[in-house]
């Protein structure tokens, strides 16, 4: 059996209230997405795949950090941490919005 994850050893950023944020904006995101993919684009042809993937890596991202999910390397927990998908989730929610 493995231990239970000590979050306080990887910082401020691992807290319960930073976990249920990034868990719920990537829901929301992603459920607006699902619901109204006309936020996205109107025709298949119109769709920006370069910010959609940005996008979808953001909500990744959310989903991963937000369930509690701790990778070992440095290099993944940055990648896939709130400090990448936390940007990314608020310039999909601006580009979608605005």
């Amino acid at each position: 059996m493995t231990e239970p994850v000590d979050y306080r050893l990887y910082g401020p950023l691992y807290s319960g209230w930073a976990r249920a944020l990034s868990l719920l904006a990537a829901l929301v995101l992603s459920a607006l997405l699902l619901v109204m993919p006309h936020l996205v684009a109107v025709e298949t042809r119109e769709i920006d795949h370069g910010r959609l993937s940005l996008a979808l890596l953001g909500l990744s991202c959310g989903f991963i950090h937000g369930i509690g999910f701790v990778p070992l390397t440095p290099f993944w927990r940055i990648a896939f941490g709130p400090w990448i998908g936390w940007p990314l989730m608020l310039l999909a929610g601006l580009w979608w919005f605005v």
